[in-house]
């Protein structure tokens, strides 16, 4: 797990899609996809429920969520 990854995913809940988030980040939205999944498999646990209609996060993916904000932030203030 790393920050990028971690930023990632912030991003993908916080936009409520891949293509919205991939946007935002100006990447390729298989590029940010592939990310999340490596989150997704190294942490053993579905981050996202994916639907036609964006994503929304799992019970871990709420639980990681709160995590990952606030390594962001202490990131960003070092």
């Amino acid at each position: 797990m790393d920050l990028k990854q971690l930023g990632y995913f912030v991003r993908v809940v916080e936009a409520g899609s891949f293509s919205a988030a991939a946007a935002r980040l100006m990447l390729a939205q298989p590029t940010l996809s592939r990310q999340v999944a490596l989150l997704e498999k190294e942490l053993g646990q579905r981050l996202l429920d994916r639907t036609g209609h964006g994503v929304a996060p799992t019970e871990a993916g709420t639980a990681l969520l709160g995590h990952a904000r606030s390594i962001m932030e202490l990131a960003d203030r070092a």
